[in-house]
C-alpha cells in the first residue's frame, strides 16, 4: 500500500510546473474579485440586478482569460524548467565521464594478455610497437631470455636497456623461484634441483647474449636476491606487468599479462621502484662496444659462473641461438610498426 501510494504521487518535477498556473489563475481571480467589489461601491446608481450580471460576466471573462494565459504560460514554463535541468544534467553527465576517464587511466589496464601456451601474438606485436617508439627499455624478471632477440627485433638505437634478474648465487631466490616453476605443466615430474639448475643455466644464456647486444645499445645488468610475483617491462609510453603466480599463469608457459599507460599510477610507481633497485644491485654493469668477452668471462665469474672463458662463451652462443630461433620466427610475424 505504501509501495502504491508513493507512485501515485506526482513527481517534484510535475508539482513544480504546476504552481505558475495555480499562483497565475488565483492572482486573476483575487484581482478581477477585489476590482469588481471596488467598482460595485463606487456606482450607487445601478440596480443590483444588473450589478449582478456585470459582476458574472465580468467574472467569466477573466476566468477564460486566466485559463488560457496560464496554458500557455505553464507551457514556457516547463519548457524552460526542462532545458535548465537537461543542460545541468549534461554538464554533471560530462564531469562524471571526464572522472572515470582520468579513473581509468590511473588504474585501468589499456590491453589485458591472457596466459597462453604458445607466444602471444597480440602481446608480442604491441610490445615491439611500443619498445620500436621507445628511447630505453627495462626489465625486472626471472631470467630475461627472450630479451635479447626483443633487442635485435627493434629496429632503431635505443639509449639503453636496463635488465634486472635474478641473482644465481643466491639459493633462497632461484629455490623460490624454480617452485613457482614447478606449478606448472611442462615442469610436472621435475625435481626442484632440475628446475633451480634450468633457471641457472637460463640466466647464464641470457647475460651471454644481452653482452652481444651492446652494439645496438647500451646494456645495463644487475642482479637481485628477492623475487618478485610480477614481471615488469618499461618503455617510454606504457609499463607492461606479468603475474607469474595467477591461477591461469601456472597453468601456462607464458604468463597472463597487462599493458598501462604511462599516465596511470601504476608505470609511476613500478618504474620508479625498480630505477632504486637497479641502484642498489649487485653485482651490477654496464656494457658498450669498450668491453670484450674477457670482461663478460669476469663479470660472470663475479655472478657465481666459475670457469668460463671466451670459448666456453662461444658454446652459449651456440646454445642461445638454437633455443631463441622458434620465438624470433615468432616475433618476424608479427609485423609491428611504427
Amino acid at each position: 500500500m505504501a509501495l502504491s501510494s508513493e507512485r501515485s504521487r506526482p513527481s517534484p518535477l510535475v508539482r513544480l510546473q504546476r504552481r505558475p498556473y495555480r499562483y497565475a489563475l488565483a492572482f486573476v481571480l483575487s484581482s478581477a474579485s477585489l476590482v469588481t467589489l471596488i467598482l460595485l461601491y463606487a456606482d450607487r446608481s445601478t440596480p443590483v440586478k444588473d450589478k449582478l450580471t456585470q459582476i458574472g460576466t465580468g467574472l467569466a471573462a477573466s476566468i477564460i482569460f486566466a485559463i488560457i494565459y496560464t496554458i500557455f504560460a505553464n507551457r514556457e514554463y516547463a519548457e524552460l524548467i526542462r532545458a535548465e535541468i537537461a543542460d545541468q544534467l549534461t554538464e554533471h553527465l560530462n564531469d562524471v565521464l571526464d572522472h572515470i576517464k582520468q579513473l581509468n587511466q590511473l588504474f585501468l589496464p589499456t590491453a589485458q594478455y591472457p596466459a597462453t601456451r604458445e607466444f602471444d601474438y597480440r602481446f608480442n606485436t604491441d610490445l615491439t610497437r611500443d619498445l620500436r617508439n621507445s628511447r630505453f627499455y627495462f626489465f625486472r624478471g626471472t631470467s630475461a631470455k627472450y630479451v635479447p632477440a626483443r633487442l635485435r627485433q627493434c629496429d632503431h638505437h635505443l639509449d639503453v636497456a636496463q635488465v634486472m634478474l635474478l641473482d644465481p648465487r643466491d639459493e633462497t631466490t632461484i629455490g623460490s623461484r624454480a617452485m613457482d616453476r614447478r606449478r606448472r605443466p611442462e615442469y610436472d615430474g621435475k625435481s626442484l634441483e632440475s628446475i633451480a639448475q634450468e633457471i641457472r643455466d637460463e640466466i647464464l644464456l641470457a647475460v651471454v647474449a644481452l653482452f652481444d647486444c651492446r652494439d645496438a645499445c647500451d646494456i645495463e645488468l644487475g642482479f637481485s636476491a628477492t623475487t618478485s610475483p610480477v614481471r615488469i617491462e618499461v618503455v617510454d609510453d606504457a609499463i607492461y606487468t606479468s603475474l607469474y603466480r595467477s591461477p591461469e599463469s601456472q597453468r601456462n608457459t607464458h604468463p597472463e599479462t597487462a599493458r598501462f599507460s604511462r599516465e596511470s599510477q601504476t608505470y609511476e610507481i613500478f618504474r620508479d621502484e625498480c630505477r632504486r633497485q637497479l641502484q642498489l644491485a649487485s653485482p651490477r654493469r654496464r656494457f658498450s662496444t669498450r668491453d670484450s668477452d674477457i670482461d663478460l668471462c669476469e663479470f660472470l665469474t663475479s655472478c657465481g659462473y666459475i670457469d668460463i672463458s671466451p670459448e666456453d662463451l662461444t658454446a652459449q652462443r651456440d646454445r642461445y641461438r638454437r633455443f631463441i630461433m622458434p620465438f624470433t620466427v615468432s616475433l618476424a610475424t608479427t609485423g609491428a610498426s611504427v
